[in-house]
């Protein structure tokens, strides 16, 4: 179950603790072929398998960046941002990808609220340290470090 975020002080209570680790999320080679559109790199170790089969990581793989995208997505399994009225992706910190996601493995996010503080009227500066779990690897695929400001409903301040 998510914690539920109602104000910027819910956040601000969550300085130094872990958040918990988000389900099992297999990656498919659709994902990786819609982040290759997206961002126009069609490197074929990502979206050609018959040349990926070839390389020594023995076919296709995500992109490091697409990993740290993750984070969004997998973050959703571990807080429920209700009060959020905006939000900005403010940065990452520290970003380093130790071992290669294949397509078809499983990554699951673990979350650690680093340092919070106030931003600004019913805002709050917080930043995440993530370490992408990859099943069947003693390394993970990413950690790093992200910031986010958020900025809550009047209404819900406390």
């Amino acid at each position: 179950m998510p914690l539920v975020i109602r104000s910027a002080d819910d956040v601000l209570e969550l300085d130094g603790r872990s958040i918990g680790t988000s389900a099992w999320h297999a990656v498919t080679q659709a994902e990786v072929d819609h982040f290759a559109e997206g961002t126009g790199n069609r490197a074929p170790i990502h979206i050609d398998p018959e040349f990926a089969r070839q390389t020594p990581l023995g076919g296709t793989i995500a992109y490091g960046i697409q990993v740290l995208a993750m984070a969004t997505m997998l973050l959703s399994d571990l807080w429920d941002l209700q009060g959020v009225v905006d939000g900005v992706d403010y940065g990452a910190n520290r970003v380093r990808y130790p071992a290669p996601v294949r397509v078809g493995q499983r990554v699951r996010l673990h979350a650690t609220v680093a340092k919070a503080q106030p931003s600004g009227e019913n805002g709050v500066r917080v930043s995440l340290d993530l370490v992408f779990e990859l099943e069947g690897s003693e390394r993970p695929a990413c950690v790093g470090e992200i910031v986010f400001i958020y900025f809550f409903d009047k209404a819900g301040a406390t």
